[in-house]
Parts: C-alpha cells; structure tokens; sequence
C-alpha cells in the first residue's frame, strides 16, 4: 500500500446509478463520486427523525476527496469538494400543499474540510421560491414546529472549535413569500413576489460576521390582488448579520415605490387614535440602520412621499384625513440611543387634502391627539401626524430636535368647526392653497418657539373668499400661534337652519365678511377678536312651528343696519386656554349705540329701499372677468334695474365701466382667444355658403379643430421639431400660447370698460328706458376695494 492504487467502483441506489473512482494508498487517498438524479425520499426515514415535514427533490451531485494521513506535526487532511450538487424540485411538506419549494438549488465550488471545520462555497443559486410564513394567534410561528428536538449533547471536557462557513455568492432568482400573521388583533397577510436576492461573503456562523454586499429586489402587497396593486422596494447596500459580538447592521441605498403602509396597520395601529385606510409609501435615499442591544438606531437622507392617504377616526367612523400627495424633500433623519432624535426637512409639499379640524371646548386641535402616548408618558402636544409619530417612536433620551424648511399645501379642504368660541363656529374652507415658512421644535435665542409665516388663500362654503395670515409653530409645546383671518362675502342663504333654529326666520339674503385675529402665547393666555360684518341682510317669514322665541328679529336687524344695510359688530375675547373667559361687556354697549344712532341718523332706511326691495348691490352688474358681454345674471339684474327706473321718471342714469388690469389678464385673454375661435367658425361657415346664425356659439365637439386652426394660423412662436416644423402639441399648451399672446393693454382695458357701459345702456334701452335718461360715465380703472370684481356701475341722480 506504500504505491498509489488506482480503483473504481459503480453501484445502483434503486434507479440512481453511483459511481468512484480515484486512487488511494496508506498514506492518501484521491476519490471522485459521480451521484445520479437521485430521489430525497429515499432517505426520508432518516430525515424524520430530525425534520417534521418531510423533505421531496430530486439530487444530482459530483463530489471530490481528498485525505492525507498525519505525518510529524502535520495533522490529518480530510477534504470534500463539491463540483456541482443540484436539487431540482426541492419541496418542504405535502407535495399539494407545500410549506415551502424551489424551482432549484445549485451550489458550486463548495469545499468542506473536515478536519478545520471550514465550508466554503463558490457559489449558491436558487430559484422559483415557493414560502409561506405563518404565525398562529398565540404568537408562534409556524417554523418553529418543523425541526424535532434531538438529544441533549453531553458537556465536553476539551472545546470543540465551531464551523466556519464562508458563502462567496448567494443568488435568489424569482421568489414568491405569503406572510399569513394571526397574532396582531387584525390579522396580515402580505405578498413578497419577484424576490431577487444577492449576498456577497456571507459567514452566517462567524463571532463577528462581515459587511456583505447585498442587492435586494422585490414587490410587496396585499395576499388579494383586489386589494391593490403591490409596491417595489429595491435595495443596493452592505448589510452585517447580528452574532454574539455584533449586532444587526444595514447600510445602503433604498428605492421604495407605492409600499402599502395600510396593510402593516395592525403592528402600529394601538398606537394611533385614527383608522388607517389607505397609504403608500415611497422612499429615495440613503438607509443606515443597527440594532444594538441599548437600542435601535437609525439614519435616514433622501426624498419621502406618502399618496393616497385615508383615515377615519374610529368611533364614530368618519372621514378624518385625506390627501393625494405628501412629498418630503432633502429628509435627514438620526435617531441613536441616549442620543437626541433629529429630524430635518428642506421642503414640504401637501396637495389634494382634506381634514376635519375640531378645536374643542379646551382650546385643543382634534388632530393634536394623533398619537397616542406610551405608558408612563405624558401626552404629546405635536399637531402634525408625522412629527408626532417620529416623537413616538423615538428612544428615550433628550427632547428630540425636528426642523422643517418651508411647508407648501396645495388644493386643501378643511371641515373647520370651533367649539371654544361661545357660540360655536363651522365653516366648510375649500380650494386651500398656501404655505407655511420654516419652523422648529426648539426655541430661539429669547427662549420663544420659532414661529413660521403661514399664508393661506382659499374659499369659505364654496361662496366667499378667505385669506388666512400670520404665524404659527405646530411643534410648539403648548401651542403657540397669532393668526389673522378674513372671509368676504359668504353668502348667508345656506345658513338659513341655524338661524331658523335658534331665532325662528329663514334667511333670504346677506353675505357675511370677518375679521378675526387669533394670539396664543406660550403661557397658554388667549387674545382674539371677531369683527363681524353683515351686508343687505334679510330675513324671512317667521316659520311656522318654531321653538325659538318669537323675537322682532327683522326690526333688530334693521335698527342694527347702518345706512348701507351693514351690520358691524366687533366680539373681543381674551383668557386662558384652560378657563376662557369671554368678555362680552363691549359687544352689548357696541349693540346699544348701534341702535341709538340708527334711530337719530337713518330711520328712514327701516322702510327705503331703493330698487323695489333690491340693495346696493343692484347698482354693479357684474361681468366675467376680461368679457365685455352680459351674462343670464346680469341681464336678470338689469330687468329689475329697469322695472324700478321705469315707476320712478325723475331719477336719471349714469352707467360707469370698470377693468382692473392684473385682476382681469388672464380673463381678458381668454375672452380674446374664444373671440378668435368664434371668428374662425364664421370664416368656416362663410367658405362653406353657410350664413352664420344669430346668437353663434362654439360647441365643445367644434372648439378643438377650430381652436387648432386658429393655432396654425396664429403668427406666434411655437415649438418645433428637429426639421423645424411646427409641431403638434396638447390643446391645453395650444390655448396656452394664444393666451399669452394677446396683448393686455391699459388702452384695451379702457376699451373694454367702456364696451361694458355700453352693454348695460343698449340693453337699459331696450328695456323701455328713455335715452335721454341714460348716460355713459368715464370709465374707471383699478380695483376699488378688497370686494372689487368686474362690473358696470349705475349711478343715480335727478334728472
């Protein structure tokens, strides 16, 4: 035996044929084995007794030995290599019903020397991964069932080192994991698909494991495709495995589109006072994360956005909140242990929202109570959702330093109602846009919270303009805030069932404008002011069955009244947030010399009216904005202008055009290019023979190849192709171009004014009115006042 011997050998394992071959002597022996497709099944008595489900595939392998005897100081060698080892069809459980399966398993490269107790392998490439992960309701999973325990090992005197494996490369090509979670209250069931795994370096069984390279790739949604879409998350990084002298570490670059943040609701939801239902979450950046044994730590840079968000409050279920896009840009994000959590945001964006914002009998915003605090923990003041769960969920330690750059929203929608002023106050405030300049958690250099300038723009019950100005910080701990508000000109008709309920008498006309200014200061003490103004209102008949009281309400009303028809009352409240206490001293004396200076100065304005029960307002017709034509609610007015004017000959009438410039550029255009399309039409039905109808319009069908005619004939920029053809382009762009192509003149603004003075006379005229009665007045540009819209003015005077 002291030469080399070659030998080889072939067997059968059932159907698998075996076969060695190699040389061996007394000192070394060199051995290959060739394994067919050989069945797992066949051993499955073995692997029962370690592996409650049982195990199915099929195997093929090439395996190489390698053992050299000791010799002096030199050890034993004792090596496997393996060439290649593959399993196809590799399924754990019933073959209906399988817990798990791979379409394949290769390992490539691997050699495993048995006397340092080392693995390492070249290469591991599996794929068409088949899983399902269950936990049952009393928390456990369902893997932890699989493996049956063995038999206790016996202490050893003399340590056994470990195993060292090293796997240079691990591929998961295809993968598809159910996740069916019973123990939260509502159970999950989440879709892993399209998993695309690599690892670089892995050593799953080191002390103090390697970063490993690691790219991830994967779609993750609900387990029903009816309940929508999945999302994507791609991963490219480095990650380090936790072990004894390490603990978990990810660093890498993530790209997240659309993940269902909804269907993981039930793992935070005890947390919030809302219902999540709907939210999709997307992230662009940068990740650093570790989970060491104080603490989890966190780092976050890049772009964030939450769409589609919907939340109800719970009990009773109604809409709370609501947006289409929240996009977070330039996020920074440090959360460590003992460490104070930081939080920065260059910009905001929050478009297409609502909300349903109760201030309640506390002074205290609805949406402040968001969150609900940890046991032992004090309840958070933070009024925003994502500062208050970022407050939530950070560790313990110093108070956490959250910056925000300048917060844009965009096409709002607010359910506004105030339970702290006496009586309440609910406004419906729609087409919100604004915004909010930078604010922080920490105080400035005085010690006072750092207010950021809030401008909102928007409209009050769908009818009234509203502007919302001031400062506010909705970090601050209390709340600190001075706000001034405006509303102008609500129309009061739809408020008809308060007053009905409370005084007995519908409304039938009015509009209201305010005035407020809020200021909460630090301390918690309250200054704010109501001034209200109510113009031409009118009531109706006492309603029959009223349980209000039977109140000379409409001689209230006209006693109040200046002689204008405006009603002005200013309502002062100051206190405290915790015990308000309204000072309505001054509203009764304003009330009181209201009345006496109506009774001196204007008591005949409890019966004049000057157009027949008309107002004011009769005096302006109004028009659309850059149009020089009457609309159905102008020609109304002017027929009861004209029936009063006609009762009355003494009184003469000077009709006065006004245009504003800025307010009306973009209406002016707009008339201007429908005035071209109209043209267009015309020339279309003049070519044809057609004569044109009177009273001409474009239809919705027509207005498109008229509107990109006009276009092609317009002597105007436009964009063009690479061979300098003007090219095609959306009708929104085409009308976009036209528009601003029109000149917008001082001179075309007096012409226009004068074209309505001229406007409402001919049809004055037409009216039965005299034209030595009517009289055109210098046309007068610029707005006057806040409540200017475009119109022509009448002007009475004795003839």
């Amino acid at each position: 035996m002291d030469t080399a011997a070659p030998f080889e050998a072939s067997v059968r394992l059932g159907e698998t044929p075996i076969s060695l071959k190699g040389s061996a002597s007394a000192s070394e022996v060199q051995a290959q084995l060739d394994v067919g497709e050989l069945a797992l099944s066949t051993f499955a008595p073995y692997m029962a007794d370690v592996l409650v489900p049982e195990l199915d595939g099929r195997a093929r392998a090439v395996l190489g030995m390698s053992w050299r005897a000791p010799q002096g100081e030199r050890p034993m060698d004792l090596q496997v290599d393996v060439s290649s080892l593959q399993v196809d069809a590799l399924r754990l459980g019933p073959s209906r019903r399988p817990l798990a399966s791979l379409g394949a398993l290769k390992l490539q490269e691997a050699r495993i020397d048995l006397a340092s107790r080392s693995v390492t392998v070249g290469k591991v490439l599996a794929s068409r991964l088949q899983a399902s992960v269950v936990r049952d309701k009393s928390g456990r999973w369902q893997a932890q069932d699989w493996a049956r325990p063995g038999p206790a090992k016996p202490d050893s005197a003399t340590p056994v080192p470990p195993w060292q494996v090293t796997l240079a490369d691990v591929e998961l090509d295809g993968g598809n994991v159910t996740l069916d979670d019973r123990w939260p209250a509502q159970p999950v069931n989440l879709a892993v698909s399209q998993i695309q795994l690599q690892l670089k370096n892995l050593q799953p069984l080191a002390s103090k494991p390697p970063d490993m390279p690691v790219k991830l790739q994967l779609r993750l949604g609900p387990a029903q495709a009816a309940r929508g879409e999945p999302g994507r998350l791609g991963l490219t990084g480095s990650l380090r495995l936790p072990a004894a002298d390490s603990a978990l570490r990810l660093k890498a670059n993530v790209l997240a589109e659309r993940l269902p943040l909804h269907e993981l609701e039930p793992y935070f939801g005890d947390r919030l006072n809302l219902e999540l239902l709907r939210a999709d979450a997307s992230y662009r950046g940068s990740v650093e994360a570790a989970l060491p044994a104080a603490g989890m730590s966190l780092a976050l840079a890049g772009q964030a956005s939450l769409d589609d968000f919907r939340a109800n409050t719970r009990s009773p279920a109604e809409d709370l909140l609501a947006w289409k896009s929240l996009q977070v840009r330039g996020l920074a994000l440090a959360m460590a242990p003992g460490q104070p959590t930081r939080l920065a945001v260059e910009e905001t964006v929050l478009s297409d929202y609502f909300a349903r914002l109760i201030i309640d009998e506390s002074g205290r915003i609805n949406l402040q109570g968001l969150i609900k605090p940890a046991e032992g923990e004090a309840a958070t003041a933070v009024a925003t959702p994502a500062a208050s769960a970022l407050v939530a969920t950070a560790p313990a330690g110093p108070p956490a330093d959250i910056r925000f750059g300048p917060v844009s929203l965009v096409n709002g929608r607010v359910l506004f109602s105030d339970r702290f002023i006496k009586p309440n106050y609910s406004a419906n405030l729609s087409e919100l846009t604004g915004g909010l300049s930078a604010f922080a958690s920490a105080n400035n250099a005085t010690g006072a919270p750092q207010l950021g300038d809030l401008t909102l723009r928007g409209r009050a019950e769908g009818t009234a303009a509203l502007e919302i100005d001031g400062k506010l910080n909705p970090l601050a701990q209390p709340l600190a805030l001075d706000i001034r508000g405006k509303v102008r000109n609500l129309e009061l008709p739809p408020l008809s069932p308060y007053t009905v309920k409370y005084a007995g008498h519908g409304i039938e006309r009015g509009k209201l404008s305010v005035d407020v200014a809020y200021k909460i200061e630090p301390s918690g003490q309250l200054t704010a002011s109501n001034q209200i103004i109510l113009n031409q209102l009118s009531f109706g008949d006492r309603v029959a069955g009223s349980e209000a009281p039977n109140l000379p309400i409409k001689l209230a009303v006209a006693l109040l009244a200046d002689r204008n028809g405006v009603i002005d009352i200013n309502l002062p409240v100051s206190g405290s947030l915790n015990d308000p206490q309204f000072r309505l001293a001054p509203l009764i004396f304003r009330l009181i010399f209201n009345l006496i200076g109506k009774a001196i100065t204007a008591p005949f304005s409890l019966i004049a009216s000057a157009f027949g029960g008309g107002g004011p307002e009769m005096s302006q017709v109004p028009f659309g904005e850059g149009r020089p034509s009457l609309d159905a609610a102008g020609r109304e007015r002017l027929d009861a202008v004209a029936k009063a004017l006609v009762e009355r000959p003494a009184l003469q009438v000077t009709v006065v055009g006004h245009a504003d410039l800025e307010f009306e550029r973009a209406g002016f255009q707009r008339s201007r290019l429908d005035q071209q399309v109209l043209a267009e039409k015309r020339r279309v039905l003049a070519r044809s023979g057609t004569p044109p109808a009177e009273g001409l319009t474009v239809s919705a069908d027509e207005y498109p190849a008229l509107l990109k005619e006009v276009y092609r004939r317009a002597d105007i920029p436009k964009p063009r192709n690479a061979i300098g053809i003007a090219r095609d382009i959306p009708q929104a762009e085409m009308e976009a171009l036209l528009m601003a192509a029109v000149p917008v003149t001082p001179d075309a603004l007096r012409e226009l004014a004068v074209a309505r003075a001229v406007a409402v006379k001919d049809y004055l005229a037409s009216r039965e009115m005299p034209e030595d009665r009517l009289f055109l007045g210098a046309p007068q540009l610029g707005r006057q006042g806040d409540n200017w819209r475009p119109q022509a003015e009448l002007r009475l005077a004795p003839r």
